[in-house]
């Protein structure tokens, strides 16, 4: 135990801490919990939505100032998919449901005012993801904004997903109930404009901040509306996502999907398939909502989501806020067992993901040659993987730069044309168990920004330089939220964050030994080229 953690621990033994914090706002009385480890104060499950309407948007939960609520345990996490969630279930971190729509608060111990906020939007590719994740815990990364010296709160949020989240179709478009999950954030981020004060937070002082699908969903928010913020948000933190590269689609592919699960759920025949799929019990449809699929997508509404991510990009219409965003070295979206030029072609012109046609592929294939001293993984040399595909480097060099390298640079590219504060980075640590993992790939850098070392689902490690990498990535994000700069670490012999400028586009590259700058100019041609079709 930390000198730090072994002092709050004593007081509050001692009783100078208050064992139950309470926070009266217009939204109720919440009876929260105290943290004597970290000297925090937690109120867990709060209920920024009643239970949704499926298959309809949510809607701000009404004021209720005189009534009481525990929020000393997560909520309801709303139903996901995949190996993490199904460990989640059986090991009694969460429970699964519709009335899911809750946030989370962490923040320093005592009265406060006027704190900034750092607001969480986890991904999971929009069909996975839960606040209750322990990779997620703010405690850590809280604490570190604390010894820093620069105090933040933390508040994470649910929204649903897969199916339930993001189902689109004729119907449902006609219906105007596209988005799902995207305007659960939205409203979670009016419950926090409207009554975040009375915890002690500054509704004027909000970053929103995600990784991969929480990361495009951060850029969504920044180009919905044409860019009305409405106020509520001055920055964003963007991992691994941004405003172009997860697909827009359409109802060619979402069609199908939506028939199925109609078919399946026992509508088909139905006059009102919508309603009769609002109408099925939960224990049916919810495992019919994933049915194998791990691509969920957001679509173009006309209201959330104009446009094409890249259009609200380079014609201006996006919220002009301050923005740190970065990739991964390797992120990883690719396919196994392409061994030559018509397979690589098949792949990137036939998956949801890339949405380009032959000539374009033809033109990618020209611009990342089969050379494996150039390929994914970045810095391997020669080295290759025949059973994984004899073009396997290359594809995945491609999809990495299509999906998150390219739209990353142009992102920053666009925003530094309205806004200073914008910053640049490129992760390069890889996680702590690296056997099965080539290069830094995707989710590396999630176990260094929280900082936890207790959960063991992607472990972060205690060796001193994992450690030491943790608390700087950690004082930086907070440092960047509280007065949008991530120079204001307090660590010493860091190199300084350059701010991405026209004359000066660098990244700040993050190492467990020696992070340092660099010019943001690798593959330049072939990413202006993927910046001019990726949509």
């Amino acid at each position: 135990m930390s000198f730090y953690r072994f002092i709050s621990f004593t007081l509050a033994i001692a009783g100078f801490l208050s064992a139950e914090p309470i926070a009266r706002s217009q939204a109720g009385i919440y009876h929260g919990r105290y943290l004597p480890t970290f000297n925090q104060d937690v109120f867990l499950g709060i209920k920024y939505s009643p239970k949704p309407v499926r298959f309809t948007p949510s809607v701000l939960a009404s004021d209720s100032p005189n009534s009481e609520f525990n929020a000393t345990s997560y909520g309801t996490d709303c139903y996901g998919f995949g190996a993490d969630t199904t460990r989640m279930v059986a090991e009694g971190f969460t429970t699964l449901g519709e009335d899911c729509l809750h946030l989370n608060i962490v923040k320093p111990a005592g009265e406060s005012e006027g704190l900034p906020v750092l607001l969480w939007i986890y991904g999971g590719g929009w069909f996975t993801g839960a606040t209750s994740d322990p990779r997620y815990n703010l405690s850590y990364i809280v604490e570190q904004s604390v010894l820093n010296g620069k105090p933040v709160m933390g508040v994470s949020i649910n929204y649903r997903l897969a199916a339930f989240g993001f189902i689109f179709s004729e119907e449902v478009k006609a219906s105007g109930n596209q988005n799902l999950g995207l305007r659960d954030q939205r409203i979670a981020m009016k419950w926090v404009n409207r009554h975040i004060a009375s915890f002690g937070g500054d509704p004027n002082k909000v970053t929103i901040w995600g990784e991969s699908a929480g990361a495009y969903s951060v850029g969504d928010h920044i180009a919905a509306y044409d860019g009305d913020s409405e106020g509520l948000f001055r920055a964003a933190i963007l991992e691994s996502g941004g405003g172009v590269g997860a697909p827009l689609n359409g109802t060619d592919w979402y069609q199908h999907v939506y028939d199925e699960l109609s078919f399946k759920a026992g509508c088909s025949n139905a006059t009102d398939t919508l309603q009769c799929l609002r109408e099925v019990p939960y224990e049916v449809i919810a495992p019919l909502a994933y049915n194998g699929r791990d691509q969920w997508f957001h679509t173009i509404d006309g209201s959330l989501i104009p446009r094409f991510g890249q259009e609200s990009l380079v014609t201006g219409k996006f919220a002009k806020i301050p923005i740190l965003l970065g990739t991964n070295t390797d992120e990883g979206f690719g396919f196994n067992a392409v061994n030559n030029d018509t397979q690589a072609i098949g792949v990137l012109t036939h998956n949801q993901r890339f949405n380009i046609d032959e000539a374009q592929a033809k033109r990618l294939l020209e611009l990342y040659p089969n050379d494996p001293t150039i390929g994914y993984p970045y810095g391997w040399g020669n080295r290759t993987w025949p059973g994984k595909g004899l073009q396997y480097k290359r594809i995945w060099s491609i999809a990495t730069d299509m999906t998150m390298f390219a739209p990353r640079r142009l992102f920053a590219e666009q925003m530094r044309k309205y806004v200073s504060h914008v910053y640049s980075y490129r992760w390069d640590a890889p996680k702590y168990n690296t056997t099965n993992d080539i290069g830094v790939n995707h989710f590396s850098e999630i176990p260094f920004v929280f900082g936890n070392p207790e959960q063991d689902f992607t472990p972060l490690g205690n060796s001193t330089e994992n450690l030491r990498l943790a608390r700087l990535v950690g004082r930086m994000w907070t440092s960047f939220a509280y007065d949008l700069d991530p120079n204001g670490h307090g660590v010493p012999g860091i190199v300084q964050w350059p701010k991405y400028s026209a004359d000066d586009a660098k990244n700040f590259v993050f190492r467990k030994d020696l992070s340092y700058t660099e010019p943001d100019t690798d593959r330049g041609e072939a990413v202006a080229y993927i910046n001019t079709i990726v949509r």
